[in-house]
Parts: C-alpha cells; sequence; structure tokens
C-alpha cells in the first residue's frame, strides 16, 4: 500500500483537518501475523514529530500565561473553540511530555495562520 492520508481510506473514520492524525501518513500492516498484529491493519509512524522553528514570525502568535491547573486541550479550546489543535499549540512551544499542564508564558498560532501552517506541515512530514 502506498502511503496515504486516513481520511481517503473509506474504511476509517472520517477526522476533523485539525486532528494530529491527519497530518501523518496511514501504513497498511502486510507482514508476521505471530507478532499479534492483524494482517491488512492500518497504524502510523508515531516515530514522526512535528516540529515548529524557534524562529517563526513574532506577528504570527500572541502570547498567554498559564497557571499550570489548565491542560492543553482546555488551551486550545480558548484559542480556537476546539480541543484538537492543542498538539499545534505543544508544537510551538517546544513541549516534549504534553501530559504536563503548561505553566507560564505560551505562545498562540493566531487563528488566521493555523490552516497554512497545518498545511506546511503536512508537506514537510
Amino acid at each position: 500500500m502506498d502511503t496515504v492520508k486516513q481520511k481517503s481510506i473509506p474504511q476509517l473514520p472520517n477526522l476533523s483537518d485539525y486532528r494530529y492524525e491527519n497530518i501523518f501518513n496511514v501504513y497498511q500492516y502486510s507482514g508476521d501475523t505471530s507478532t499479534g498484529v492483524i494482517s491488512g491493519a492500518y497504524y502510523y509512524n508515531i516515530n514522526r514529530a512535528v516540529t515548529i522553528p524557534t524562529t517563526i514570525d513574532k506577528n504570527t502568535y500572541y502570547t498567554t500565561t498559564s497557571n499550570g491547573r489548565s491542560p492543553w486541550t482546555a488551551i486550545s479550546y480558548t484559542a480556537y473553540g476546539t480541543i484538537e489543535l492543542w498538539w499545534l499549540i505543544a508544537a510551538l512551544n517546544q513541549v516534549q511530555n504534553p501530559l504536563t499542564p503548561p505553566t507560564g508564558s505560551i505562545k498562540i498560532l493566531k487563528p488566521e495562520y493555523v490552516r497554512s501552517v497545518i498545511s506546511e506541515i503536512q508537506q514537510n512530514l
């Protein structure tokens, strides 16, 4: 199977364009089933990571302060009206462990730049 995006596979659910899963290519397993993996199962290469350069133009984001009580998903909802862009905020802030809520100053990509940044990420992965 060639590498494809999830939305082009009719057997898989259709996900929002903002979902992290839509960034990556989907592969189909055709190897040894003695591993317990079902032949034909779909998977992502989880070793790929989204990185955003630290030199991003300061006009494309704003900063806010987090008290450490809000998870990335809540910050995403406040900024964009969806929890699905948590990963974009975490990547912009060079976060290594997104399970830890942020504390202090964080960068938020301005909404008008989200689609173009996601397109750029998809082209470079």
